[in-house]
C-alpha cells in the first residue's frame, strides 16, 4: 500500500536534505549515526534516498556532457541498485525541490518589500527605518539629516569628501572647502552628481528622479557632461537612463518649507505627481504602494500630511482623487 502524500512528502523532503549533507563535507559521526537511524526507521527511507542519488548522479552527467550523459560513480553506501526504482518518488522529490525554491523566492521578494533592497543593506554606512530621521555626523565635522527610509555610504579620501544617497532623503551641512584641506564636498545619486559650492542642500531620490534643492550658498549639479549651478531656494530635477540618455531639468524656484517639511513632521504636496507623492509616503510604512495605472500615476497631489498616520494619508489622497486602494496585508497597497 503506497503511503499517504503528505507523509511520502516528508519522506522525499528529508532524503533531499541527505543527498545535499552527503554531497557535501564528510559526515561526522553524530551525522552518520542521524543517517543511519532514518534509514532504519522505514524502509522507505533508503529507497528514497537512493532515487535521490541517482537522480543527482544524472543530472550530473548531464551538465558535464548533455550529449552522453554518462553514469556516474557515487559512493557504494546505500547502494542504489539494492532497492526498487519508483518513478514517483522522483517526481516526489524534484517537486519538493521546486517547492522550495518558490519558497525561497517568495521569502526574498517578502524581505524586499518589508526591509528594503539588500543592496542597500550590504552598501550602506548609515540607515533609517521607515518613518525615523537621524542625524549623522561625519569624520570632518559635516553633518546629514538622514530623513525615513534614507540611506548613505560615505567615500572620504584624501582627494575628496563624497557621498552617496543609496535611497531616499538626506539634507546636508556641509564644512567648507577651505576648512577640509581643500577637499570637494560631493553627493552622488543615480550617475548624477551635487557639488557643494557652499553648505547646506537637499538631495531626495524620489520614484526615479533626483530632486536637488539647495538652501544656503550654492551647489554645482552635474549628469554626463552636462551642469547647472542652484542659489539657495532653487532646486534642479535629474533623472537617470542609459548612457548619455539621462536627462538633468531646468533650474527652477520652489517653497523651501514645502521641501523641507519633512524635517518638521509634514508631508506638503503642491500638484504633486501621485507616483512621487506615493515614493515619499513609502519611507514611513513597511511595505510598497503600487500604482496599477501609469496614466494615474502622472495624476497631481496637492495637501499637508501627517506622516506618522501613513494609512490615514493614503486613504485620505485615494478617496479625494476618487481610486480604488486595495490592502494585500502586510505587504503591498494597490491603487487602480
Amino acid at each position: 500500500m503506497s503511503k499517504p502524500k503528505h507523509r511520502q512528502d516528508e519522506i522525499d523532503s528529508a532524503a533531499a536534505e541527505w543527498v545535499v549533507r552527503l554531497e557535501g563535507a564528510p559526515l561526522t559521526p553524530s551525522e552518520r549515526q542521524a543517517l543511519e537511524s532514518w534509514l532504519q526507521a522505514d524502509p522507505a527511507h533508503a529507497e528514497t534516498l537512493a532515487e535521490a542519488r541517482a537522480a543527482l548522479a544524472r543530472m550530473d552527467a548531464l551538465r558535464a556532457a548533455p550529449e552522453v550523459a554518462p553514469k556516474r560513480e557515487i559512493s557504494p553506501w546505500p547502494p542504489a541498485d539494492e532497492f526498487p526504482r519508483r518513478r514517483h518518488n522522483r517526481m516526489h522529490i524534484w517537486a519538493s525541490a521546486a517547492a522550495l525554491a518558490a519558497c525561497l523566492l517568495l521569502f526574498i521578494a517578502a524581505s524586499v518589500l518589508w526591509f528594503g533592497n539588500p543592496g542597500t543593506l550590504l552598501l550602506a554606512d548609515h540607515r533609517t527605518a521607515p518613518g525615523e530621521i537621524r542625524a549623522v555626523g561625519l569624520a570632518d565635522g559635516s553633518t546629514v539629516l538622514l530623513g525615513p527610509a534614507s540611506a548613505i555610504a560615505v567615500r572620504y579620501s584624501d582627494s575628496g569628501r563624497a557621498v552617496e544617497l543609496l535611497e531616499g532623503v538626506a539634507y546636508f551641512t556641509a564644512i567648507p572647502r577651505e576648512q577640509a584641506g581643500g577637499r570637494p564636498f560631493t553627493v552622488m545619486a543615480a550617475g548624477g552628481t551635487a557639488q557643494a559650492l557652499g553648505t547646506r542642500f537637499q538631495v531626495e531620490r524620489t520614484g526615479d528622479a533626483v530632486i536637488v534643492t539647495v538652501t544656503e550658498h550654492k551647489v554645482e549639479v552635474a549628469l554626463e557632461g552636462a551642469a547647472v549651478k542652484l542659489s539657495p531656494g532653487q532646486a534642479v530635477r535629474y533623472a537617470p537612463g542609459n548612457p548619455g540618455k539621462g536627462t538633468l531639468g531646468k533650474v527652477r524656484t520652489v517653497s523651501l518649507e514645502q521641501s523641507l517639511a519633512w524635517q518638521r513632521g509634514r508631508l506638503i504636496f503642491d500638484r504633486v505627481p501621485l507616483d512621487e507623492a506615493m515614493a515619499a509616503l513609502n519611507r514611513y510604512r513597511h511595505g510598497r504602494i503600487l500604482i496599477a495605472d501609469p496614466e494615474l500615476a502622472t495624476r497631481s497631489v496637492s495637501g499637508v500630511f501627517d506622516p506618522n498616520h501613513p494609512d490615514e494619508v493614503l486613504r485620505r489622497i485615494a478617496g479625494e482623487l476618487g481610486v480604488e486602494h486595495v490592502e494585500i496585508p502586510p505587504l503591498l497597497t494597490l491603487l487602480r
